[in-house]
This record gives C-alpha cells, structure tokens and sequence, in this order.
C-alpha cells in the first residue's frame, strides 16, 4: 500500500513539472517578407531567431538573382546580421552571436531584391 501511495505522489510531481517546463522554455521568433512573384504572393524568403534568443537565421526562397538578410540586435546594443549564402538553394545562413547573458533582443528580415532593398519593420525577438 505504502508503495502504491509513492507511485502516485512521484506522478503527480513528475506530471506537474512536465506542465511547467514549456513555460520556461524560451520562444522562437520569425518573420517572411511575401510580396515576390508574378502577384506578389510569393514568399521572398524568411528569418528569425532560435535557441533560446542565441542562433540567428536567414533562409531565401525565391530564384530571382537578389537574396535575403536578417539584422540582429543583441542585449548589449551591438548589431549583425546574417545572409543567405546560397541563394534560394536548399540551406539557410546561420549565425549564434547571442548568449544567455547577451541574448538576440530584436530582429528585422530583408529582401535584396535587384531593384532595391525591401526591409520589414525590426520584430523583438
């Protein structure tokens, strides 16, 4: 009986701190840029911030010979950013420039498009 009253107390604690743990998981954060294409409903590429405000990425999705940035802030007040490498081929670019202590605060995607740069207004991270 003893035993049975253990079982049950251990899954309740382990089943209340399961509840808890994705409120202390840090979120993700992205934006698109969606006005290339023929109509303007074509996803020029996109961005965002992962890994707990660390990890920086950029990714282009449209063949049109331009490519796609994403600006950076950190905590501190310094800024980056990081471009698609490759274009729209498979891949994205990838940076980690923030920290625990020094997270991404904020982010902003860019088209780089041929005819001009497209920007969004900067997101918080």
């Amino acid at each position: 009986m003893e035993l049975k009253r253990m079982l049950a107390v251990g899954a309740v604690t382990v089943g209340a701190l399961a509840g808890m743990a994705p409120t202390a998981m840090a979120h993700d954060a992205y934006d698109d840029i969606m006005i290339c294409g023929g109509n303007g409903d074509k996803r020029c590429g996109y961005g965002g911030v992962t890994n707990s405000h660390t990890r920086v990425y950029s990714c282009d999705t449209n063949g049109d010979n331009g490519g796609f940035r994403t600006n950076y802030w950190l905590r501190d007040g310094r800024t980056g950013f990081v471009d698609d490498p490759n274009g729209s081929d498979s891949g994205c670019g990838a940076k980690v420039p923030g920290t625990a202590a020094n997270p991404v605060v904020q982010f902003q995607v860019v088209w780089k498009a041929t005819g001009g740069w497209v920007a969004k207004k900067p997101k918080p991270a």
